[in-house]
């Protein structure tokens, strides 16, 4: 039997180690919360697409050379994680944030193929998410297709003009939706003029219009190309998309007048490129891919 003096020792010390372990998995809970704060970007995608680089000759194809992109870097609504490529290659970023993929081929034998495979772990999030503006004039500055300081444009946009950016970038889309008519994809880019005149283009039209108008205003815009897809998904050709961003607050916004939304759903916008002259980017004008070798065809599958 044992003295009121051990027991009691014997309570001490089991109320002591229930503080101490109590104290412990608190430390340890704070230390956890403090170290690992809110995912910026919670939803995750996969997205997946491939290239078919064939050999059309019946010689043997020494040297060629491809380029494609990759989702971009970040955007208020993107990340790009990961990509998984199928064959060696080189990552070059250009300051928009665009990455480019680019292959060298060699030794493609006579009518034969080779099939690239990239796949993208995106991240997404639901709000914006604000990337700082470090110069504001490469946004708002005339360039081909954005026709910013033609006349029709800017008198247009002053007529469009309202207190903010967000509502007169809303007078723009409402303007391009209720004016100009989708016509159906076209293979060349025509410009935002063109829209303004015609009342008429293809999704890439939308775009420059939008964006022309918005930087005439002196709001910063841009234009982007990529997809639209709220899920994991097989990229198709078919289905590539062109959009607007203009910069409202602290982060770029999403309208794309050619479907109609304003702001909405832009999580399920996968930004593939930034579109703009930059001379980090040797892709200058193509939306999606640029191959050089004699005899060689390229298709993106699907």
């Amino acid at each position: 039997m044992l003295h009121v003096p051990m027991k009691r020792d014997i309570l001490y010390f089991l109320i002591l180690l229930s503080a101490l372990i109590f104290l412990t998995e608190f430390l340890r809970r704070d230390t956890l919360y403090r170290s690992t704060p809110a995912e910026p970007y919670p939803i995750r995608r996969e997205i997946r697409y491939s290239f078919t680089l064939q050999n059309q000759t019946d010689r043997l194809l020494e040297k060629a050379e491809f380029w494609a992109y990759a989702p971009v870097k970040r955007t208020a609504f993107q990340r790009c994680d990961r990509l998984e490529v199928s064959h060696p290659h080189e990552l070059i970023l250009d300051e928009f944030g665009n990455q480019i993929l680019f292959f060298r081929v060699r030794d493609l034998p006579p009518f034969g193929s080779l099939i690239i495979t990239v796949t993208a772990h995106l991240s997404f999030s639901p709000a914006p998410k604000a990337i700082p503006l470090l110069d504001p004039q490469r946004f708002l500055r005339p360039e081909p297709f954005y026709e910013v300081d033609a006349p029709e444009v800017a008198r247009l946009a002053r007529t469009l003009r309202s207190q903010g950016s967000r509502e007169t970038g809303e007078r723009v889309f409402q303007w391009i939706t209720s004016n100009v008519k989708y016509s159906g994809y076209t293979r060349n880019d025509r410009g935002a003029l063109y829209a303004l005149r015609k009342k008429e283009g293809d999704c890439t039209e939308f775009m420059y219009l939008f964006t022309a108008l918005c930087r005439a205003n002196g709001i910063p815009a841009r234009g982007i190309g990529g997809y639209v897809c709220g899920e994991n998904a097989v990229l198709r050709s078919s289905e590539y998309h062109n959009w607007a961003e203009f910069y409202e607050g602290k982060a770029w916004r999403i309208a794309d007048p050619q479907r109609k939304m304003f702001m909405k759903e832009e999580s399920h916008y996968v930004a593939m490129r930034v579109v703009g002259e930059s001379e980090k980017n040797p892709m200058p004008g193509f939306h999606r891919f640029r191959f050089v070798g004699d005899g060689l065809k390229v298709r993106m599958n699907g």
